[in-house]
């Protein structure tokens, strides 16, 4: 599948990303987070779901630039800012991709 973004630039948290439905399950995933503006923190989610409503934390990371990736096996993923605090106007960028 194509990487797509699912937080484009988020400035607060928490926020939800897009979601991705892959209408299949989907087992491979890797989300790269880039943030702009120097931060001092930052928390990110990658997350899963079956429905769509109900979402669970696949991988976390509080580091930048990253990728971190998971084999969980799920129809629906998506990044979830959770924190981001200090720098000057900081952006947090995470793009998906799957398999």
């Amino acid at each position: 599948m194509l990487p797509f973004t699912s937080l484009d630039a988020a400035t607060s948290a928490p926020q939800e990303g897009a979601a991705r439905d892959y209408e299949g399950v989907l087992t491979n995933h890797t989300m790269l987070v880039t943030a702009t503006g120097s931060p001092s923190q930052i928390s990110v989610q990658l997350q899963g779901s079956h429905d769509g409503s109900t979402w669970v934390d696949l991988a976390n990371t509080s580091s930048w630039p990253t990728a971190v990736s998971v084999q969980r096996a799920v129809r629906y993923v998506r990044a979830r800012l959770g924190g981001v605090t200090g720098g000057s106007s900081p952006t947090v960028t995470a793009t998906i991709a799957s398999t």
